[in-house]
Parts: C-alpha cells; structure tokens; sequence
C-alpha cells in the first residue's frame, strides 16, 4: 500500500478514535494532546506521507484496536510498528 493511501486509512481510524487530525505549519515534531477536552494529533505540513503514518501510528498504539475492523495491510503495519516503540509521543 503506498504511504499517501496508508495514512489516510490512518487518519480516518484516528478520527474514529475521537481525534481530530489537523495538518500546522511550523517547528515541531507533531504529535497527540489534549486541548480544551478535545483529543488532537498534529502533523507538521512539511511531513512525508511515510512520517505522516509512523506518527499516527504511534499514537494509535496505545488504543484497543482489537474490536475495530481495520483493512489487514493497515493492521499489519500498525502491529509491527507498535511492537518496536508502543508509546505517544508528543
């Protein structure tokens, strides 16, 4: 799967989740946080679409993603990516 298609299954399994994924320019990294009781993840604009799904996944690994139909080439990556790091990072 190309990165571009993976990171939007990633995001629409975000928004899923409660999330609300928002696309910023400037310096920083990206991440998740909470803001005003509003879950968020911020991917800087000038990400890849490769650093794009490593970021979403990240956060993504530590929801219970057991109960939710997710496409099995989307799983994958986000098993074998939560089995190397398995933490948010912010």
């Amino acid at each position: 799967m190309k990165a571009e298609k993976l990171s939007q299954h990633l995001t629409d399994l975000a928004r899923n989740f409660g999330y609300k994924v928002r696309i910023e320019e400037g310096n920083f990294r990206g991440g998740s946080c909470v803001y005003r009781e509003e879950r968020l993840i911020i991917l800087n604009r000038r990400m890849t679409s490769e650093e794009r799904a490593e970021l979403l996944a990240k956060v993504l690994a530590d929801e219970n993603l057991e109960s939710v139909f997710i496409v099995p080439e989307v799983r994958a990556f986000l098993e074998r990516f939560s089995a190397t790091t398995g933490t948010t990072t912010t």
